[in-house]
């Protein structure tokens, strides 16, 4: 049986020991290190429906799945940054979530704790979506209704299935074991961990350079981009119009100052601008890019976030505001996630732009 051990309390945010066998662990720059138990911390629980895919990109199944928010999970066991960076706040910070399987999957920190109930979900129970007119699975004539823990699910027998899912058209099922780490977000193919082993708070491990006084009159022509080698190179007019071009109008709202105004803005996709900087083969959802400003605001996006974005999401790089360009205090290009609700995100004054990959 494949259970997640040890407890949270959540009256005094205290550890127990964790008994033995299997267990999910909280790394890295959290307060509260060690095993976990979700089920056992009293923390809210929701359903999503979510379709899987195998490694090739084929179908997998679909499930009813209930677990708990990440963002609640973390929030448990309190982010804090191991070492002073010199940024006053966790936007630099990414989480990493991995199954014993070695498969590893990447958020920025804001995708976790700005999603509200909406973002990543531990899932401890789920269950096949089976068409009404399906038999019930072995063994026991198992209530296709009932949602199964990662004990019940283990070697659950799929038999009954074969007749329609062993080979074209439909390729043949598999019930995910253990603790699972979904996006129902991502849809079809996005992030998923089967039988996660640990979640981890990174920092992307070196300090802010920054100009505190630039914040009013400076001026960046030309950001540097960062490649995950550590090559740098300026980021050039003609590399900004031979990327994809997007524009989009919005109201801005920020969490601290609120309604900011509504703004269109212009600029390039910025996951078709560092593209090229990848190294051949990688896994563009498995880097992360940090923006940092002139000023010393710095900001992580995901892999995902950049480069496998859906349509009219993404993150871009804005050089006109209102139809009219950038200029003091703002610097030429302006780093905008056009899914994010709040603001918070953006970073005027762009003097860099970093990809990392996790090791």
């Amino acid at each position: 049986m494949n259970k997640v051990l040890a407890a949270v309390l959540a009256a005094c945010a205290c550890w127990a020991a964790a008994p033995t066998g299997p267990s999910l662990e909280l790394r890295g720059c959290v307060v509260h290190k060690g095993p976990l138990d979700p089920a056992a911390a009293g923390l809210p629980s929701y359903r999503r429906l979510i379709k899987l895919a195998q490694a090739d990109g084929s179908y997998r199944c679909a499930l009813e799945v209930e677990g708990y928010a990440l963002k609640d999970v973390l929030d448990r066991v309190q982010v804090r940054k191991e070492v002073d960076d010199g940024c006053d706040r966790p936007l630099d910070t990414y989480v990493v979530v991995g199954g014993r399987d070695g498969r590893r999957t990447l958020f920025s920190y804001s995708e976790v704790f700005l999603a509200g109930d909406g973002g990543p979900l531990l899932v401890e129970k789920a269950r096949l979506i089976l068409p009404h007119k399906h038999d019930p699975l072995a063994p026991g004539g198992t209530d296709p209704t009932t949602l199964l823990d990662p004990g019940q699910r283990d070697g659950m027998d799929l038999s009954a299935c074969a007749p329609c899912h062993n080979g074209e058209p439909l390729a043949r099922l598999s019930l995910p074991q253990g603790w699972l780490l979904a996006v129902p977000q991502d849809g079809f193919g996005g992030r998923f961990v089967e039988d996660v082993a640990d979640i981890a708070v990174r920092q992307v491990g070196f300090p802010v350079k920054a100009d505190r006084g630039a914040a009013k009159d400076g001026f960046v022509g030309r950001p540097v981009l960062v490649g995950p080698g550590g090559k740098r190179m300026p980021l050039t007019p003609g590399r900004f119009k031979a990327s994809a071009q997007v524009a989009w109008k919005d109201a801005t709202f920020g969490m601290g100052m609120g309604f900011h105004g509504i703004r269109r803005w212009e600029g390039a996709d910025l996951g078709s601008v560092l593209k090229p900087l990848l190294p051949p083969g990688s896994d563009p959802r498995a880097a992360w890019v940090l923006v940092t400003a002139l000023d010393g605001y710095r900001v992580l996006y995901s892999g995902s976030e950049v480069f496998a974005a859906p349509p009219a999401r993404g993150v871009g790089l804005v050089e006109r505001i209102n139809g009219a360009p950038l200029g003091k205090g703002t610097g030429r290009y302006h780093v905008v996630p056009r899914a994010d609700f709040y603001v918070d995100r953006d970073v005027f004054l762009t003097q860099e732009i970093r990809i990392g990959l996790p090791e």
